[in-house]
């Protein structure tokens, strides 16, 4: 199972590729035949603890693996990955679920996590295994470009509280299920 878009293929990670990752995320994209853009030493630790944490909630329910994991977002020409991205579980009692994502810096603000959000989000509304009204995401006030990419992918910013910013996307009675991906 993959998302596709006409410039990104989105690959979730199994179990077994996000235990891979949490060491080392080239056991998991050599395989593949996908090249990394620099990662600086940070960006790799981080990715490592989202990796073990991923798979912690993917061991939890692996029903709902598609909804935890990681999706390494990679690029059809060079086949290269520019960026991460993922749902944090199933649904909640309010039908909602939240995504995250990240590009390294030298894949920024070229449209690839707007894509790659849009197929993710689009997928999170009409996979058939859960109901899932709205998809909410969480930025801090200056990240600009994460606003963007959300507004570009019709999120509305909602009220907020501590220090993060709340948008939320619900699912529209015009929204395709055959658009953006292949399931």
């Amino acid at each position: 199972m993959r998302l596709e878009t006409e410039r990104l293929i989105l690959h979730p990670m199994t179990l077994a590729e996000l235990k891979s990752a949490a060491k080392d995320l080239t056991l998991v994209t050599r395989p593949l035949g996908v090249s990394l853009p620099h990662i600086g030493f940070w960006e790799r630790q981080g990715k490592r603890r989202i990796c073990k944490v991923k798979s912690g909630l993917v061991a939890q329910n692996p029903r709902a693996w598609l909804l935890s994991t990681s999706w390494l977002v990679i690029r059809r020409e060079g086949f290269c990955m520019v960026g991460e991205a993922g749902l944090k579980g199933p649904p909640t009692e309010r039908y909602t679920v939240e995504i995250g994502y990240g590009a390294p810096e030298s894949c920024r603000n070229r449209g690839y996590m707007t894509e790659a959000i849009g197929a993710l989000t689009r997928f999170a509304l009409f996979q058939k295994e859960y109901c899932v009204e709205r998809v909410t995401a969480l930025t801090l006030p200056g990240n600009i470009a994460s606003h963007r990419v959300l507004e570009k992918n019709r999120y509305t910013r909602q009220p907020s509280y501590g220090k993060y910013w709340l948008w939320e996307r619900v699912k529209y009675p015009e929204d395709k299920t055959e658009r953006g991906y292949i399931l």
